[in-house]
């Protein structure tokens, strides 16, 4: 009894953390593409607009610049939590090239819910998304799917796009940082399928 106690009070505390995962999801198979403390397994070209504050990866000022994954993704599950201000406007690239306009040579998750014709929750220029405008200044997460042409968008547990698109099979994960639009993201965590 106490054991058992002891598990879930375990579990309890981990559900509340950032950055970290959880027994189950290791059991799983999910890995975590951030530590909560440092940009290891990150590249950003030399530059330093994107650092680690408080368990978070934050971009604020400096010219635009994505954060890139050091390794390449075909099919998989990717869990991130964002947070950006009312004008934010930045952008979850996935299966993109390592060089090119990553969200032509993959495909980008917006966030902004300004943008004229691909709003937050779109693959920008694929396939548009439910009209969804999630509160500026607060987290909200992204579990995005993409298995072979099939990629299905689901934002803070709600489906808000599910289609089907060929033009990009592996490529990289970016985080996307426009100029003087700060953007923070935190418990990223992958599992391949």
């Amino acid at each position: 009894m106490r054991l058992a106690l002891a598990v879930l009070l375990s579990a309890c505390a981990l559900l509340g953390q950032q950055n970290v995962l959880t027994p189950k999801e290791k059991a799983d198979g999910w890995i975590l593409l951030f530590d909560g403390n440092t940009l290891k397994g990150w590249d950003q070209g030399g530059q330093s607009t994107w650092r680690v504050e408080n368990g978070v990866i934050v971009a604020a000022t400096g010219d635009a610049l994505n954060l890139r994954s050091a390794e390449i993704y075909s099919d998989f599950i990717l869990k991130i939590d964002f947070r950006n201000g009312k004008d934010g406007n930045s952008g979850v690239f996935v299966r993109s090239a390592l060089r090119g306009q990553p969200e032509v040579t993959g495909y980008e998750v917006q966030i902004c819910n300004d943008h004229a014709t691909f709003p937050t929750g779109g693959l920008v220029n694929t396939v548009k998304a439910k009209p969804v405008a999630p509160a500026p200044d607060v987290w909200h997460t992204y579990q995005i799917t993409a298995q072979g042409d099939h990629f299905v968008i689901v934002l803070d547990g709600d489906t808000v796009l599910d289609a089907r698109d060929s033009k990009s099979k592996a490529g990289y994960v970016l985080l996307q940082f426009n100029k003087d639009k700060k953007i923070e993201f935190r418990n990223i965590k992958l599992k391949k399928l």
